[in-house]
């Protein structure tokens, strides 16, 4: 996979001054945006746009050491006007772009792409407690490091077969909750028989907005429901367009999430990592791994025997 995510990399290097966007990147690679999106912030912890954003800023401070004016720098790395250039590069740098005509650029750290291991080094972890505790280092030693990750299941298989859902998306600072509670409404209104929930992050393709967020919502629902729909195909609801989607069958590598709110950053953000470096070892390795070109990873939350966890799923190839 890291291959897939440097050809990535690449490409956003060499087209540094042409208009970027995701389904550009993503057809250059071979996997849908939104597979391709979400491996490469679990791999770099930033969003594909927002690393060609970071790129694009650099890049336009470095020709701020040239005699191009600065209205020509701000057309040539994606921005709309010299004001919204000189806006990111206050806001990111703490210094206007004259500033940087005659000062050192500030260089950030080069992106790494991370090593999914997560195979914690018992003597290291142990070592940082003073000799003080030592009854609790043997019971660290007596559970094993790994216990401390009792919220994690096992990874497994599961084949999603082909499904008709109702889709809707929202891009805000805080997208979930919007569409959550929007879906749930459709769904109520309409008297949607919903199957299952999936829901997945959705890139923002704009070069100049960094605060933004998307979220889209897939109700499973049967396709005899879509005649209770105003368009079986899209429609306006208070607001939000919906789209009905059909969903190809996958293979999916799975792991459950206990408890993923009591502290999702963690929680999730291990989960997702840990269920990747899985996939490291096994199908990305695979000579035959398939490309899921249409494909996302997608996050499923339900109850469970009176608690919540949360699926969560990486397509590995067609059923």
């Amino acid at each position: 996979m890291k291959r897939y995510l440097q050809k990535a990399i690449d490409y956003i290097d060499a087209h540094i001054e042409d208009p970027i966007s995701l389904d550009e990147i993503s057809e250059y690679v071979g996997f849908s945006k939104f597979y391709l999106n979400h491996m490469f912030s679990v791999y770099t912890g930033l969003s594909i746009m927002a690393y060609v954003r970071r790129k694009k800023l650099e890049y336009g401070l470095e020709l701020l050491k040239t005699e191009r004016r600065i209205i020509d720098i701000a057309m040539a790395v994606g921005y709309s006007s010299e004001r919204a250039f000189s806006r990111a590069v206050v806001n990111t740098y703490g210094n206007s772009p004259s500033y940087f005509r005659t000062n050192a650029i500030i260089k950030t750290r080069k992106l790494n792409i991370y090593d999914m291991t997560l195979d914690v080094d018992d003597e290291r972890v142990l070592s940082g407690f003073p000799s003080t505790f030592d009854t609790i280092k043997q019971n660290i030693m007596e559970r094993g490091i790994k216990s401390m990750k009792k919220y994690l299941s096992d990874v497994r298989y599961e084949v999603i077969e082909s499904m008709v859902v109702v889709s809707g998306l929202s891009v805000g600072a805080e997208p979930e909750e919007f569409i959550i509670g929007k879906m749930n409404q459709l769904a109520e209104q309409y008297q949607l028989n919903v199957l299952r929930t999936f829901g997945f992050d959705s890139p923002v393709d704009t070069p100049d907005v960094t605060t933004l967020r998307g979220y889209e919502l897939w109700l499973s629902v049967e396709r005899e429901d879509l005649e209770k729909l105003p368009n079986p195909e899209k429609f306006d609801f208070e607001g939000t367009e919906v789209t009905v989607k059909n969903i190809p069958g996958y293979r999916y590598a799975t792991l459950r999430i206990e408890d993923p709110f009591s502290n999702p950053f963690e929680r999730i953000g291990t989960g997702w990592q840990y269920l990747v470096k899985w996939l490291e070892d096994h199908d990305f390795k695979a000579s035959d791994f398939e490309r899921c070109h249409q494909a996302n990873c997608l996050e499923e939350v339900k109850e469970v025997g009176g608690v919540t966890v949360m699926d969560i799923y990486i397509p590995v190839d067609r059923s």
